[in-house]
């Protein structure tokens, strides 16, 4: 078995040192803050991320909310498109909406006491020799077999391995939080002229929202409830409730960035979720192509480090690329401005045969962490 250092301790580090460690390895976790604090809102766990969780040994029963239908919306509230997960749920299991604390915590109390973790670590130098590298961070440094680097878009790791630094910009900034409201089980997605409201229920009262507009990247931010409502006109039902029922500005903010193409490490340096390929979350599907990586990694190590990014590589790009670029065609077609292109839009979204939604989320789930086995 190897030492494996992982760097970084959000959802994809953590599944990663629990993969590595039931299979033996030694594994140290390195994380740059100071406590296992997730950064964040909430996330759709598709059938393919729950699978892949239930094998890492953390399981959703109970949790979160189970939802039986995503929509996408006009303004006036009334559905253009709709997934119908409960006919996905027989034959692929159930699709869970959860707060990202919550998920967090769940993957932190799974970790075994064989894996050792040290916070207020955030790594300068990674320096590859022969059959170890060489991880430094805080003043400490130590030789590991192999480090998986799960730090985030903006990877320090990734820079230091020689990877793509410059990051592709969505033209879109988004509000995110969490709330109280009562909404049911069904997620909703609401699209205007050139923004996006979107409310998945999370269980107990409560939605995770995120507000996104077309905007150039640094564009000065509302300063209030009443001047961010008014960048989001018209919007009805679940999503104008959701407005009306905000009570200050939500606590998160940013510009969505994505990487070109992924870049999965070099050496006996891997990169997983966003380090390798951070993507726009046009389909819910970010958190579990870094859970899908943390078996992947797992599986291409079972045979040595020699010849693991190669396996590795091969188990994910195909999957992961196609992901991503769709994610960037859904985010394409949604950012259309001007109200002849988005009535034309609306009418080609309920002209589609009302089944072609599921369907296509059925394909993406089938293609699951299955394919990550050895």
């Amino acid at each position: 078995m190897s030492a494996v250092a992982v760097v970084g301790a959000g959802v994809g580090g953590l599944c990663a040192a629990l993969g590595l460690a039931a299979d033996g390895h030694e594994v140290t976790v390195l994380e740059r803050a100071s406590g296992l604090e997730a950064v964040g809102a909430g996330l759709v766990l598709a059938p393919n991320a729950v699978l892949a969780l239930a094998r890492l040994g953390v399981h959703l029963d109970g949790e979160g909310q189970v939802l039986s239908r995503i929509e996408v919306c006009g303004r006036g509230g009334d559905p253009l498109s709709t997934i119908d997960l409960t006919r996905l749920a027989g034959a692929h299991g159930p699709t869970y909406a959860i707060t990202r604390p919550r998920l967090h915590a769940l993957l932190a109390a799974a970790l075994p006491p064989s894996v050792e973790v040290l916070l207020d670590a955030p790594v300068t130098a990674v320096e590859a020799s022969g059959r170890t590298v060489t991880v430094a961070w805080s003043g400490s440094r130590r030789e590991v077999d192999v480090v998986v680097a799960a730090d985030g878009l903006r990877s320090a790791v990734r820079t230091m391995v020689g990877g793509p630094a410059r990051l592709r910009y969505s033209r879109n900034t988004c509000w995110r939080g969490v709330a109280p409201l009562d909404v049911g089980d069904a997620a909703v997605e609401s699209w205007g002229d050139g923004h996006r409201v979107g409310v998945v229920p999370v269980g107990a009262g409560q939605v995770y929202y995120y507000l996104v507009q077309v905007a150039p990247a640094g564009v000065e931010t509302p300063t209030s409830v009443t001047q961010l409502r008014a960048m989001f006109p018209g919007h009805a039902k679940t999503a104008g409730h959701l407005l009306d029922s905000l009570v200050a500005m939500p606590p998160l903010h940013h510009d969505l960035y994505e990487l070109g193409r992924p870049y999965w490490g070099r050496g006996r340096v891997l990169l997983l979720g966003d380090a390798a390929h951070a993507m726009t979350p046009n389909q819910g599907q970010g958190a579990a192509m870094a859970i899908e990586d943390a078996l992947a990694v797992t599986a291409a190590l079972r045979t040595g480090p020699d010849g693991a990014l190669d396996r590795y590589r091969a188990a994910r790009h195909r999957r992961v690329r196609q992901v991503q670029l769709t994610s960037r065609r859904i985010g394409t077609v949604a950012n259309l401005r001007g109200p002849g292109v988005t009535r034309v839009r609306q009418t080609m979204m309920r002209l589609a045969p009302p089944y072609s939604a599921t369907a296509a989320m059925r394909r993406l789930v089938t293609c699951g962490p299955v394919t990550t086995n050895p």
